[in-house]
């Protein structure tokens, strides 16, 4: 496993060499699985965005269907899990997470077939697109983020919302309203909501992704959700369509069960329950940030790694 040589030259040599890569690598993923999966759930993505580029980085050997298919099972398993979370919470917009599960399954079972011919004709691909998506999508938050504070992300976002989407007709409100007792609500565009999420369940089944990490700032900054919500939402539509387009990757064959798939999604599940508890206590604005930060160094990585080829 690449990255892990130290462990045979630490002075530990006198232990079965492949055991201890084997322990290693099973640590690794369980380790990876948590992380992603707590941090993914916190900012609804369902950890695909952070897991697929750090397992193209540190197992670059791994062809890319077989990580794009492994992880979006994983990200399946991690937000259904989320899901029920949520659920419990109230937090979630039903009717938008039924919506745009129903627009996303489409596109999600005809991407692993366009994987399969993209892949055979262009090889770095995958990890260049992917990258630049990283990269676009943060350069976009940040400009969201860092506005003067009278004019700041959120409120720009929903005055512009109200001018793009002026006729009452064309908007459903929303009223949520929480376990906690705090009572969300806004309004809705449903038909371009629909849209945007038959391109998202198209890409995240594309690059195993589940498509929350582009939902979820789309939420807040085109439509005018609450960050809370808008995670929890996001969270409960990919736990159907992600479902979807993983079932089309495991008929094509490209999960690794073992041991990717088994000890990443056992520190998914994990950290997926711990973040579901944590998004209410952290601020929106700080989730967005960490979230830019980390997709950006990411993004970096795996455009440099896809023209290396």
């Amino acid at each position: 496993m690449p990255g892990l040589e130290w462990l045979t030259g630490s002075g530990i040599e006198w232990l079965p060499s492949l055991g201890w890569q084997q322990a290693a690598e099973w640590l690794t993923l369980a380790l990876i699985g948590f992380v992603t999966g707590l941090f993914g759930v916190l900012v609804g993505a369902g950890g695909g965005f952070l897991l697929v580029p750090i397992l193209r980085i540190l197992f670059p050997e791994k062809d890319p269907a077989i990580v794009s298919g492994t992880v979006l099972a994983l990200v399946a398993a991690n937000s259904i899990s989320g899901a029920f979370a949520y659920r419990y919470m109230r937090i979630v917009d039903k009717r938008s997470a039924y919506l745009f599960a129903a627009a996303a399954i489409p596109g999600s079972v005809i991407a692993p077939f366009v994987l399969k011919r993209a892949l055979e004709g262009l090889p770095g691909i995958y990890d260049t697109a992917f990258g630049a998506i990283l990269v676009i999508l943060a350069l976009r938050i940040a400009m969201q983020q860092f506005e003067p504070k009278q004019r700041s992300a959120l409120a720009r976002a929903r005055s512009g919302q109200q001018r793009r989407f002026a006729n009452p007709r064309t908007l459903r409100r929303r009223r949520i309203t929480a376990e906690s007792g705090e009572t969300y609500r806004y309004r809705l565009h449903e038909r371009w909501a629909i849209l945007i999420n038959f391109v998202l369940g198209f890409i995240s089944s594309f690059f195993g992704i589940g498509g929350g990490f582009l939902r979820t700032p789309i939420l807040v900054y085109a439509f005018g959700f609450p960050v809370q919500v808008a995670v929890a939402t996001s969270i409960f539509a990919l736990s159907f369509y992600t479902t979807a387009g993983a079932a089309t990757h495991a008929v094509l064959g490209n999960i690794e069960w073992f041991p990717t798939f088994i000890f990443g999604g056992i520190g998914l599940v994990t950290g997926g329950q711990i973040g579901a508890r944590l998004t209410g206590k952290i601020q929106g604005p700080w989730i967005m940030r960490l979230l830019m930060l980390v997709i950006l160094i990411l993004g970096i990585q795996l455009i440099v790694q896809g023209i290396r080829g």
